[in-house]
């Protein structure tokens, strides 16, 4: 198809004003609006704003909630909205259905026709007056070392996804650090409180302190910077972001300044030391509502005005409260945060993610939840029920006690990248909760994921949800998401589909882990991923390579779907190494640790092609934030560490695990290699030794060599594999 040539004529746009009627006003339209979601087009679609055109919607819709309606005839797109998120939002949706187009992570198929087709969405009306995005984690697991140019196309996507409502959790230490040097604590002192910067999300929440710290005052003001311009494109977008709060945690070095100062030691976390532990202020101390106006009112102060701060007390911590005065001592707690919220900003908002309801269910109890909400205010309030597809904390817990909430969908832990999901519960939940009479003050929809990057199905598809609010047919949705990712649905892609929404779509993992990707052990391991028919699935998806070629996003799935499978065949390979040396077989073993270690090789060359599942890229992104070579070094260890060992015990060791080419050939295999060379000489050797020094020590290049043509070699990758499971 011929690209959309720019037009030369300006084109002129309607702006209905809520008093003044229609006025014709030249391009580009001052409207605040307009003129942010015409920011985005011409970002997105560089060259072609002039056939679309903006209109405010007239009127108020469904209890105030966005709404959007396309109009398109004569090559010319007319979006009516009442926001630039519904506006943006509009347009995807004519770019997803009139022309099959998609924009996501790992890249774009936009492939417009000379002349835009004809198109009527009727009027469009989310049933959620917010729609929320990320979890805290994604701060670490993703976001971390990203720079402008990340968000700038991220801010884009949340907003043609219809996103209002973003967590914008980066650059608080800036804040958090004046707030301490106020309070009189010593620069170091402050700085020394940080964990590196791929742990911060947990520093934050309390889990540990000082870990890989101390966090580089180039890193602190840096972000200061970089929130800035996030902040300032989120807010221009109509977005409510949600920023940081106080949530009690403090530096121990506190008790030098005050010396009454009452400071609760927290039970250590993840098994770290005492020595990275954390100590929270007492809820009855006269600094904590003190400490958490300071910081609201310096961070509105350098990063301007917002209304909803996030606050996470007892995120996966022991609830440092008396059996005996429980309720009391929980409820003093719950009101010791909202009052620092409140004396920071009158208007302020307490959001908290419910998480940990879902963790410790044994503790949050009905009367335990109630008393820690009591002498919070409802209208102050909004609970992100966070993983409904674990937990229905709303149903549980009585809708929160008449608190504000949002339902939400976690999906992925870690940032892990294997395919999977549950596609039939998300398309279908959400519209059942809708329906309840006991959802109580439901006021939005969300996706809360540890990691992005991934599973792009998954959030094409939750992403819709907060705009949908009857039942889903899922499979015509599933050939619209193929047409507008690969441009054509083929009836053996309309096959295999059925055959990934049998199992691999319609499984409540958070994040499987592939045998490799453990340590080796004499123990079989199941990933849960070798479903019944995915084999016919990936041959069915791979046979469609004639008819979607050129497809870039085809190119990048049939990559991920063969890595997928051969990961799979490597762990068979593995689990039968391990009984061949059970049974003292050694030949059987060494055969089978051969196969898997060749096949691990070809995994990590075909995803060197993959934009998204490489190690370069994220150490590449990490060694940009130094300005030294020692700095460089400091950054990638501590982004390395994070998808690899993590920290404290060995229950976080491989949490973040990814399926990356450059961590699988020179981390895992290499394990993997050591631990077959020590079996076969009856020699012993120190993994975790070996795991540190490799941590600590920069990779000097990655190796450049990739497939020409990815979905050929692919192909080839899926043979080998059924070769030798035939062979065996």
């Amino acid at each position: 198809m011929k690209k959309l040539f720019l037009l030369t004529v300006l084109a002129f746009v309607f702006v209905h004003g809520p008093d003044s009627g229609a006025q014709t006003l030249p391009s580009p339209p001052k409207n605040e609006f307009i003129s942010a979601a015409y920011g985005v087009i011409g970002r997105v679609l560089p060259g072609h704003e002039s056939n679309i055109h903006f209109r405010l919607m007239n009127g108020p819709t469904w209890r105030g909630n966005d709404a959007f309606e396309v109009n398109a005839a004569g090559g010319v797109v007319t979006v009516e909205g009442n926001s630039a998120i519904a506006l943006s939002r509009g347009v995807y949706y004519y770019l997803r259905h009139a022309v099959h187009a998609q924009f996501t992570w790992e890249g774009e198929h936009i492939d417009l026709p000379t002349v835009l087709p004809d198109f009527h969405s009727g009027k469009i009306v989310s049933p959620y007056k917010y729609r929320l995005y990320y979890n805290v984690c994604a701060f670490g697991y993703t976001t971390t070392f990203w720079g402008w140019k990340e968000w700038r196309r991220e801010i884009d996507w949340m907003a043609l996804h219809g996103i209002n409502m973003p967590l914008a959790m980066t650059g608080q230490e800036a804040i958090w650090q004046k707030v301490w040097e106020r309070l009189g604590l010593t620069k170091s002192e402050a700085t020394d409180y940080f964990t590196g910067p791929a742990f911060l999300p947990w520093n934050r929440m309390g889990n540990v302190d000082r870990y890989q710290g101390p966090l580089p005052q180039r890193y602190i003001e840096r972000s200061e910077v970089l929130q800035k311009k996030i902040l300032n494109r989120m807010r221009s977008l109509g977005m409510k972001p949600i920023v940081p709060g106080f949530s009690g945690y403090v530096p121990e070095a506190l008790r030098k300044v005050y010396r009454d100062v009452h400071l609760i030691t927290m039970k250590s976390w993840g098994g770290f030391e005492p020595a990275d532990g954390t100590y929270m202020l007492s809820p009855l101390s006269k600094h904590f509502v003190q400490i958490g106006k300071m910081f609201i009112r310096e961070y509105r102060k350098i990063y301007g005005y917002t209304h909803f701060y996030l606050a996470d007390a007892f995120n996966e911590m022991t609830v440092p409260v008396s059996e005996k005065y429980r309720y009391n001592q929980l409820s003093e707690f719950g009101k010791a945060i909202y009052r620092s919220v409140a004396a920071g900003d009158p208007k302020g908002i307490w959001v908290m993610q419910g998480w940990l309801f879902n963790n410790d269910r044994k503790f949050w109890d009905k009367p335990s939840v109630k008393a820690f909400l009591q002498q919070v205010p409802d209208n102050r309030m909004i609970i992100i029920d966070l993983a409904n597809e674990s937990f229905h904390g709303w149903k549980q817990l009585d809708g929160f006690f008449g608190k504000e909430w949002i339902y939400s969908i976690i999906h992925d832990f870690g940032g892990r990248n294997q395919l999977f999901g549950n596609l039939p519960f998300y398309s279908s939940d959400p519209i059942k909760m809708l329906s309840d009479p006991n959802h109580g003050k439901m006021v939005g929809f969300g996706i809360s994921p540890e990691g992005i990057d991934q599973n792009e199905v998954v959030y094409e598809l939750l992403t819709d949800m907060g705009w949908i609010d009857k039942p889903l047919d899922l499979n015509k949705w599933i050939s619209n998401y193929c047409m507008s990712r690969y441009g054509a649905y083929p009836e053996n892609m309309k096959l295999a589909w059925q055959n990934l929404l049998k199992h691999v779509y319609s499984n409540q993992m958070g994040g499987p882990l592939y045998f490799y990707q453990h340590l080796p052990m004499l123990e079989h391991y199941n990933s849960g991923l070798a479903f019944p028919d995915f084999d016919k699935a990936v041959g069915l998806f791979l046979s469609c390579s004639q008819a979607l070629n050129g497809s870039g996003l085809y190119r990048d799935d049939a990559m991920e779907i063969a890595a997928q499978y051969a990961s799979l065949t490597v762990d068979s390979l593995l689990n039968r190494a391990v009984t061949a040396q059970t049974k003292s077989e050694f030949a059987k073993r060494d055969s089978a640790f051969a196969d898997a270690f060749a096949l691990l090789r070809k995994i990590d060359y075909l995803l060197r092609a993959h934009p998204l599942f490489r190690l370069k890229r994220w150490v590449d992104l990490a060694r940009k934030w130094g300005s030294t070579p020692e700095q460089d070094d400091y950054f990638e260890k501590d982004a390395k560490l994070q998808v690899t060992v993590w920290g404290g015990g060995p229950g976080l060791s491989e949490y973040a695990a990814k399926e990356w080419s450059g961590l699988i050939d020179r981390y895992y295999l290499k394990r993997w290699e050591k631990f077959a060379d020590s079996l076969e000489h009856g020699t012993k050797y120190d993994i975790l030794n070996w795991e540190m020094k490799w941590n600590n020590t920069p990779i000097e290049h990655f190796d450049a060599a990739r497939p020409s043509d990815p979905v050929k070699f692919a192909k080839r990758l899926v043979a080998d594999c059924r070769k030798i499971l035939d062979k065996n």
